[in-house]
């Protein structure tokens, strides 16, 4: 958010409003309502101009003795400059005060970057190995060499374990291994 409104109520005397006489904007922001030793009921209003970009969630505020409320202002995308009034009441009408609210556009910031529509386009991929003549499961199984050496040294391992091992859990643990690799392999060579 930006810069915040300061407005100070019951400062001076009782329904007392001070705040600033002109506001500039360019996104959404804060009225932060500073209140003194009463409490007090303040209504907030965006004249016609100012609501067009403008927006309060709630017009009535009860701001207790010695506190600060803070009330944000929602700042639609929309057409700018806007130059509208935001009204401040207190104590049912005893006081108003104004405030004239400018919404500027926002400044661009140094870091932003500009991008272009085409980046949104997806870049075709070339295949490696529709341009050597290269069938597709050679081309998977020469890159992951070292993934299919590791999957028959389990095989090895597997294989030694049954066969030193009268036991049927080992037997499906073994079984459990070789399923695992050929689901392995099939996702490997199809994943290309």
């Amino acid at each position: 958010m930006s810069a915040s409104l300061p407005v100070h109520l019951n400062r001076d005397q009782l329904h007392d409003v001070q705040t600033v006489a002109s506001f500039e904007v360019a996104e959404s922001f804060p009225i932060l309502l500073q209140n003194g030793d009463a409490p007090v009921h303040v209504h907030l209003h965006l004249d016609d101009a100012l609501s067009q970009v403008a927006s309060i969630p709630a017009n009535n505020h009860f701001v207790d003795a010695d506190s600060t409320q803070q009330v944000d202002v929602k700042i639609a995308d929309a057409p700018r400059p806007v130059e509208g009034q935001l009204k401040i009441v207190t104590g049912h009408g005893a006081e108003t005060d104004y405030v004239t609210v400018s919404v500027v556009e926002p400044a661009e910031r140094e870091d932003a970057v500009d991008v272009d529509a085409s980046l949104a386009d997806p870049v075709p991929r070339e295949r490696d190995d529709e341009a050597d003549g290269a069938t597709p499961l050679r081309s998977s199984l020469a890159g992951n060499g070292p993934v299919a050496a590791l999957g028959l040294f389990a095989v090895a391992v597997a294989v030694a374990s049954a066969t030193l091992s009268d036991s049927v859990a080992v037997l499906l643990g073994v079984l459990a291994v070789l399923g695992s690799l050929v689901a392995a392999g099939y996702l490997l060579v199809s994943g290309e």
